[in-house]
């Protein structure tokens, strides 16, 4: 590769990162398994909270 070469696939990717990317496999596996912790800890908490109302009366 000569400079040339170099210097337009750093543009490249200058302009990928600026138009925001692409996702890989590694990032959809992680924002599902986040998305997953605050589904389960949401009907977790909503149980709890039933539970504790229930118990009250």
């Amino acid at each position: 590769m000569n400079r040339h070469d170099l210097i337009r696939h750093a543009a490249d990717k200058i302009m990928e990162s600026n138009r925001g990317g692409k996702m890989s496999g590694k990032t959809w596996i992680a924002v599902a398994a986040i998305g997953a912790v605050v589904v389960v800890g949401f009907i977790a908490y909503r149980l709890i909270l039933i539970e504790l109302i229930t118990r009250i009366h």
